[in-house]
């Protein structure tokens, strides 16, 4: 029986040094204090320099990648322009108007270049009279029905002539052409045999980030650079750190 009320005892103050911790810790989690102001405006100060180096980060970045947007939508209207050419056996252009900061397509038959290096495009207005001043020229297509040339230009009729304008902050710094001209508006010929003229355009960011989209004259394709920093400069342009 004594044993029996050993154990008793035993279990009964075991249960008590079980409790005594836990209300211990209770009360220090109880008594803990809050932040000091120092401490506060330590991590303040940790965010904002934090906060500092990323935003411009992140600027350079939405910017780049507007910068490469634009260049690839270019480089999709070029390609689209090389396959017309090829598939409807006539002569298609890409023109870039650099002081409006636009692009658009249109025909070889519809352009016409005065002295100074000035061009004006007749597809700047809409298919129907496109076609009616394409009727007049000295064209292959004169061959065909009026039926069949509407036909051709079915697939190219929706944008011919319509100027897609780059973002705000992108802007054509520099065009090299075969034709050196000083004119507002200058363009890219691509040929049925799937060549095209020699063609740079170089499009720069507010950042001074800049891309080269370059035509190779032997297979008319369209390829991509972002330039370095050195390869900015050496170009004679500003580049903002």
């Amino acid at each position: 029986m004594k044993r029996i009320k050993n154990s008793g005892q035993r279990a009964k103050s075991e249960k008590r040094w079980v409790k005594i911790p836990l209300t211990r810790a209770l009360r220090a989690m109880l008594s803990v204090r809050g932040f000091s102001l120092i401490e506060l405006t330590i991590v303040i100060f940790i965010i904002l320099m934090m906060t500092s180096a990323t935003v411009p980060w992140m600027k350079n970045f939405a910017d780049t990648t507007r910068l490469r947007s634009a260049a690839l939508s270019i480089r999709s209207l070029m390609e689209f322009a090389r396959s017309s050419t090829i598939t409807q056996r006539t002569e298609y252009v890409v023109l870039f108007d650099a002081n409006q900061s636009e692009y658009w397509l249109s025909l070889l038959e519809l352009l016409d270049e005065q002295s100074g290096g000035t061009v004006t495009d007749s597809s700047r207005t809409s298919l129907s009279e496109s076609l009616s001043s394409l009727s007049d020229t000295d064209s292959d297509l004169l061959e065909q029905d009026e039926e069949e040339t509407e036909g051709a230009f079915s697939r190219t009729g929706g944008i011919l002539g319509i100027p897609k304008r780059l973002p705000s902050s992108i802007e054509i710094a520099m065009i090299s052409s075969p034709r050196n001209s000083d004119g507002e508006v200058d363009y890219v010929t691509f040929h049925i045999d799937g060549t095209a003229e020699d063609f740079e355009i170089y499009l720069q960011s507010g950042s001074g980030r800049m891309f080269r989209l370059s035509v190779t004259e032997a297979t008319g394709r369209t390829g991509i650079k972002e330039l370095t920093d050195q390869e900015i400069e050496e170009l004679g342009f500003e580049l903002d750190q």
